[in-house]
């Protein structure tokens, strides 16, 4: 005769010892070993549905309300005062001759930090939104939030040489330029009208 075994102390005889299978309300869902255990969860199976829903809306709230309170993203420009902030003109800069003050200004410009801070008509790469768009520059009265006089390339190479001497407290670097570069960059900057 074949007899089966008794159970042993594994989790099934404890649990048989327990109440009968019958009545501890166990169902396989889902393969072998897997046991619907929803009716003891703490939260409804639908609460993780409804908190990453609330947790999107929540996100593309905060987003839109830090999208309009910056007014850089609002206007497209950096923040400053109207003279500050010039149009960009229709064509961009003007043609400039190559081998020119202007057009090699136009070159050194590219080659420093400038283009990572300010929007710069004319130069290639210069999107920078962290300053003032220098279209027009050389037509504005007031540079530097207002704070430095503009009436000719004299006032442009004092303030770009000495930005925090000129206005203390400016963000804007001193950018190591010699004099024939400084003179180049402004020369490209007084096209800027």
């Amino acid at each position: 005769m074949h007899s089966e075994p008794e159970p042993s102390t594994g989790a099934l005889a404890q649990r048989s010892e327990a109440a009968p299978l019958s009545q501890q309300h166990l169902t396989l869902t889902g393969g072998v070993g897997l046991f619907d255990h929803s009716a003891r969860d703490p939260f409804p199976a639908s609460a993780g549905l409804i908190a990453g829903v609330g947790a999107l809306l929540l996100s593309a709230v905060v987003g839109f309300v830090l999208f309009s309170m910056n007014p850089a993203m609002v206007s497209g420009k950096a923040g400053g005062t109207a003279n500050q902030l010039g149009a960009v003109a229709a064509g961009g800069a003007t043609a400039l001759a190559p081998g020119s003050p202007a057009f090699e200004g136009a070159q050194i410009i590219a080659t420093k930090p400038c283009t990572g801070c300010h929007t710069i008509p004319g130069v290639p790469g210069a999107t920078g939104q962290v300053g003032p768009n220098l279209a027009g520059v050389a037509g504005r009265p007031k540079i530097a939030g207002g704070a430095v006089n503009n009436s000719g390339p004299d006032d442009l190479k004092k303030w770009i040489s000495d930005p925090a001497g000129t206005k203390p407290g400016t963000a804007m670097p001193k950018v190591p330029l010699t004099d024939d570069e400084l003179n180049k960059v402004v020369a490209f900057l007084e096209t800027l009208k």
